[in-house]
């Protein structure tokens, strides 16, 4: 593996998203529907957060601890969200992201190319670049 090559390369750049005032129910419907793990919380073109599989599970263990169940009407996209994920350019290497991944034991990266979001790389994408 090339560690040097653009992430824009092997980058997803199908963008799946929700907007902040997207419900819980939609952003699971999504997880349901789609092969993928991880959703950009996207507002007026400007990315505002990341919802992962793991911070619904993160959800639903907080309202189980307090004995209760979360209304997945009600809450909404930005109260699930990470907020100020790192973020890379097109043009950032995949040795960068692969550091970033293991640094900061996180699974995604949204890729920007200037201001311009232009997609995602995620550690399976850096899986499959190795092993193609």
């Amino acid at each position: 593996m090339n560690t040097e090559t653009p992430i824009k390369k092997i980058k997803t750049s199908k963008i799946i998203y929700v907007l902040p005032t997207d419900t819980m129910m939609k952003v699971e419907e999504i997880f349901e529907s789609l092969p993928i793990h991880h959703i950009l919380v996207i507002e007026n073109e400007s990315l505002r957060g990341i919802i992962s599989k793991s911070d619904l599970l993160r959800v639903y263990r907080n309202y189980a601890a307090e004995g209760t169940i979360p209304d997945r009407h009600k809450l909404k996209a930005e109260e699930l969200m990470t907020t100020d994920p790192i973020t890379l350019d097109t043009e950032d290497t995949i040795g960068l992201a692969a550091d970033i991944f293991l640094s900061n034991k996180i699974h995604s990266i949204p890729v920007f190319n200037g201001d311009q979001l232009s997609g995602i790389i995620t550690n399976h994408d850096i899986i499959k670049y190795c092993f193609r």
